[in-house]
């Protein structure tokens, strides 16, 4: 099983030459945190998504054929959560999110 935890920011910029996207990728690929574009979320997508979102920010690409056409997406193994709700590591943050994933991944 893999999981793909991302988070939605917006503003995509897509990649004009092949060697910006083999670059994109290679940045990906290292640990931390990392702006992909949305034309290569279907290759680093995983068999579950954990979908961290702001109600007030730009979810635009959820609309797209490419998001919709990603297996975790079709099989609805795509879990929301609220960005705001799950940025700090206090124990009732941490309380939260063990209940989301036991919920997310146990019940489903």
């Amino acid at each position: 099983m893999f999981v793909l935890i991302l988070s939605a920011c917006g503003n995509d910029e897509k990649s004009n030459t092949k060697n910006s996207s083999e670059n994109e990728k290679e940045t990906a690929l290292k640990s931390g945190i990392h702006t992909i574009s949305t034309e290569l979320l279907p290759e680093f997508a995983g068999d579950y998504i954990i979908l961290s979102t702001t109600p007030d920010g730009d979810n635009s690409f959820l609309e797209t054929d490419t998001w919709k056409n990603i297996p975790a997406v079709q099989n609805n193994h795509v879990f929301k959560i609220n960005t705001k709700a799950s940025t700090y590591s206090d124990p009732i943050t941490l309380e939260y999110l063990l209940k989301f994933f036991e919920d997310s991944f146990l019940k489903n």
